[in-house]
């Protein structure tokens, strides 16, 4: 029977090779350890994809950040009718529980990018800095180690990915990037911080369990 890695499972659900590595480890999606490796049949991949489609339809990146907006307090900018329904949706879950759902707001691409430079697309104009990278900026007690985690529109990803010269085939990068569909790019152009919704979700989403943990921790100070 055919297997598949987890990049290749992460390509099939339209989600972050770390949350395959999530779903693994919760016992979502069920996988066989191979060194440290994962190998996934593809008979659990269809398995898991059927219980996502009874949970309803996948969103859209637009639902995904209006749900967001409606989390910090904002969302004035959607129709009535956009903001009834991720408020619905919000009451009816919680941020915590959307994570899936969520992971549709931008594509996740990872790098490395040399040491030097890092400072730099730091303090790129546009870019918004989110995840690790924030933790200072929200209080939280969390060290984000060499990692540079941003959002970034995306008719600007592929020039800074080139000007900046990052590896995306690099075994232990040192950037995610969060590449946002220009047409629903949600930051204004002051805004250099994700808010503390935004920084939920990309802590929830990752590998590392004090982050994750420090997600909840976040989530729950703003409940």
């Amino acid at each position: 029977m055919a297997s598949l890695s987890v990049a290749d499972v992460a390509g099939e659900l339209a989600i972050s090779p770390r949350r395959v590595r999530q779903l693994l480890a919760g016992g979502q999606l069920v996988g066989e350890r191979l060194g440290r490796d994962w190998v996934i049949e593809r008979a659990r991949i269809e398995h898991y994809r059927r219980r996502r489609h009874l949970a309803g339809r996948p969103w859209l990146p637009a639902s995904a950040w209006a749900v967001l907006a409606i989390a910090g307090g904002g969302g004035s900018e959607l129709s009535p009718v956009d903001r009834s329904r991720a408020r619905h949706r919000l009451t009816e879950h919680g941020l915590v529980e959307l994570i899936d759902r969520l992971v549709v707001r931008a594509e996740h691409r990872s790098f490395y990018g040399h040491p030097a430079v890092l400072q730099r697309l730091r303090n790129e104009q546009g870019a918004v800095r989110g995840g690790v990278s924030a933790a200072a900026d929200h209080d939280v007690d969390l060290v984000g180690g060499d990692l540079l985690e941003l959002y970034l529109p995306t008719q600007r990803h592929d020039a800074l990915v080139e000007r900046y010269a990052l590896d995306g085939d690099a075994e232990r990068p040192n950037v995610l990037i969060h590449a946002v569909d220009d047409a629903v790019w949600p930051f204004d152009a002051d805004v250099d911080v994700a808010p503390w919704p935004v920084m939920v979700v990309d802590l929830l989403e990752s590998d590392d369990e004090r982050a994750r943990r420090a997600g909840r921790e976040l989530a729950d100070r703003h409940s």
